[in-house]
């Protein structure tokens, strides 16, 4: 599955590479109503799935794409995108059903309550950001969301290396995946981090249910 997930993604234009992921989700799916007791492996195949897709495609393709407060372009490499916008696109291009405009609107911690339990929630106030990033390695590798005093973004863990994967108002001012641990826009004074992609959230990507935004609404 993740061979033809990575065949599909070779030099396709971002479109076909998001519609590729969703025949994933509808193929693991099917295969799941057919066997049930192969669940825990299904849904591990799912997860590995996103995974691939915003690693190795749907972040890349958005590098160098122009920050911007009120940026809401849907299309990577064109116009303007804010943090929160470039947050729930990608989600939502990830085949998570999310309410796009209401959810990048919400303060960063309501993104993150969106999708993450209260009880695997941390926070951390007046704290340096050695303890978040300790607070990743062992929490183990995987996708994070995390919020800031204005801002908000991806921590993806992988081993000992942690990457920072937002779109920057800062130096170039563009959707970058760079260092965490020397990432100026991770400075606030307030950081709320959850983890993605755990099995409740995976089994609703596997049936297409839709996420319902925490937070108030705007006009």
């Amino acid at each position: 599955m993740l061979f033809l997930l990575a065949t599909a993604f070779a030099a396709a234009p971002y479109p076909t590479a998001v519609s590729a992921l969703d025949e994933v989700r509808l193929a693991l799916a099917s295969e799941l109503a057919e066997q049930p007791s192969e669940h825990t492996r299904i849904r591990e195949d799912a997860r590995k799935a996103v995974l691939t897709a915003l690693d190795e495609h749907l972040f890349p393709a958005w590098y160098g794409t122009a920050w911007d407060f009120y940026g809401t372009t849907t299309t990577p490499g064109q116009g303007q995108i804010a943090c929160g916008y470039f947050v729930s696109t990608t989600l939502r291009d990830a085949g998570f059903g999310v309410e796009r405009v209401r959810l990048a609107q919400q303060a960063s911690e309501h993104i993150i309550q969106t999708f993450v339990d209260e009880a695997n929630i941390a926070r951390f106030r007046n704290r340096p950001l050695d303890e978040v990033l300790d607070h990743l390695r062992t929490e183990g590798d995987g996708l994070y969301l995390v919020g800031l005093d204005y801002h908000v973004g991806y921590l993806r863990q992988e081993g000992e290396h942690t990457r920072f994967c937002h779109s920057s108002y800062v130096g170039d001012a563009v959707v970058v995946c760079e260092e965490a641990a020397t990432a100026s826009a991770l400075a606030s004074r307030y950081r709320v981090v959850g983890k993605l992609l755990d099995d409740a959230m995976i089994d609703r990507w596997l049936a297409g249910e839709r996420f319902a935004t925490v937070g108030p609404k705007r006009d």
